[in-house]
């Protein structure tokens, strides 16, 4: 699988359209075949004192066709729902069409490839209409900061990549979202509408949208002074705009349920990244 491939099935363009297409197939697969006996003839409505009539309209018939009685209603249910199922089904494969070509033709890379592709010495003399994936996460991720100092007889955890964190639980989190390649930034400050300025746990780079997502990670749940500060938090996050399930994560634990390794696993691959 080449570059381009990997990038193609990560866009959110080209996620919505492979999901919007399979819905739409899915749809397509529960329309009925057209049975062998249909119905024949047309289906003629008009409405009389504010009700339906219903006629037959086939080539043996008067223009108007014949008058269906209320005790033959099933006849013109039928073939309403043969005509509904023809049209259905034609736009069903129209629209999937459309998202065919659309894939087939949909290149996200194409427009960090028209500068990266160029040679080195022309590349110097060009400014980007927009800074590529590569180089710009690259800059994200060491764009210098301080963060929330350490105390001085604090325990020392390392993440596997030289990350110092507080808890074991959090390398377990900054190594799983190495091994995921998600850029994120540990304790990186944040200003958060009535708390001033915080320093969640991770703040985690959507490579596609370029959006940061925070993860907070409530370690002290057994403590009810701890729990409740924890749930004031997260109303403020709301409030500042991360909202859980969209752009925030948190996870918890408590003396007696620790964090686990495939709980982290399970939500970084829920992760919209």
């Amino acid at each position: 699988m080449g570059i381009q491939d990997i990038t193609q099935q990560s866009d959110p363009l080209v996620l919505a359209a492979n999901k919007q297409r399979t819905e739409l197939r899915e749809l397509l697969a529960k329309i009925p075949p057209k049975p062998r006996h249909a119905p024949i003839g047309n289906l003629r409505v008009i409405t009389n004192h504010n009700r339906p009539q219903y006629y037959i309209v086939d080539s043996s018939d008067a223009p108007n066709g014949t008058y269906l009685p209320k005790r033959d209603i099933r006849k013109a249910a039928a073939i309403a729902q043969r005509d509904y199922n023809k049209d259905a089904a034609e736009a069903l494969k129209k629209q999937i069409a459309v998202i065919d070509r659309f894939l087939a033709d949909y290149r996200p890379g194409a427009l960090d490839a028209a500068y990266t592709e160029l040679h080195p010495g022309r590349r110097a003399l060009v400014t980007p209409v927009r800074e590529c994936d590569e180089e710009f996460v690259a800059a994200w991720q060491h764009f210098p900061y301080t963060g929330k100092p350490f105390e001085i007889n604090a325990p020392e955890f390392f993440s596997s990549t030289g990350v110092r964190v507080r808890s074991k639980s959090e390398v377990i989190i900054a190594d799983a979202l190495s091994r995921a390649k998600i850029p994120f930034r540990y304790e990186y400050p944040t200003s958060i509408k009535g708390w001033g300025t915080l320093y969640p746990d991770f703040t985690c780079l959507d490579k596609r949208t370029r959006e940061k997502i925070i993860w907070e990670h409530f370690g002290l749940m057994g403590d009810p002074d701890y729990a409740e500060n924890a749930i004031q938090k997260i109303a403020r996050y709301a409030a500042s705009g991360y909202i859980l399930g969209k752009n925030f994560i948190a996870t918890f634990e408590t003396g007696t349920t620790p964090l686990s390794v495939k709980q982290v696993q399970a939500y970084i691959k829920a992760l919209p990244m």
